[in-house]
């Protein structure tokens, strides 16, 4: 019984970072699921307010870059030709993100309409208020949304 207490001491507990990273979320999911805490009506209508506003604040910003669209003019210079181009392309990736915040916040109004407003799309607990308050059209409590950008870096 000596000699394996004295190699149990030898031998220390080998964690890696990979290892405590996966203990530190387990404890935070279980954390979160024993304290489900869902949105008021009062809550959900103030989101829903919000994304509404926020909804035709890019509607008319998209609208307004679609009026200002750079006319396809010829250019003689090499150097007004890539500025144009790197306008144009600055523009449509402007566009790229405003469409996915505009479908996301989409999304969020029909989650309102649905009742299923304020509730993780991947484990279906409750978001926290929080996270819900800083940005209305989160569709993942932050568990499940650091999970998933780490999946996507690698």
């Amino acid at each position: 019984m000596k000699k394996t207490a004295k190699k149990a001491a030898k031998k220390p507990v080998k964690r890696t970072k990979k290892t405590a990273n996966r203990l530190v979320k387990k404890a935070a999911v279980k954390i979160a699921r024993k304290s489900p805490v869902f949105l008021s009506k009062t809550e959900v209508g103030s989101a829903a307010l919000l994304l509404g506003k926020m909804k035709d604040s890019i509607s008319k910003t998209m609208e307004e870059k679609k009026k200002l669209d750079l006319p396809e003019t010829e250019v003689g210079d090499a150097i007004d030709q890539a500025s144009q181009s790197l306008e144009k392309e600055i523009l449509f990736e402007l566009s790229d993100s405003e469409m996915t915040d505009l479908g996301d916040i989409e999304a969020a109004l029909r989650k309102i309409e649905n009742g299923t407003y304020g509730v993780c799309e991947h484990c279906k607990q409750p978001i926290e208020k929080k996270r819900v308050k800083a940005l209305p059209s989160a569709r993942y409590c932050l568990v499940c949304q650091t999970g998933s950008e780490k999946q996507r870096t690698r």
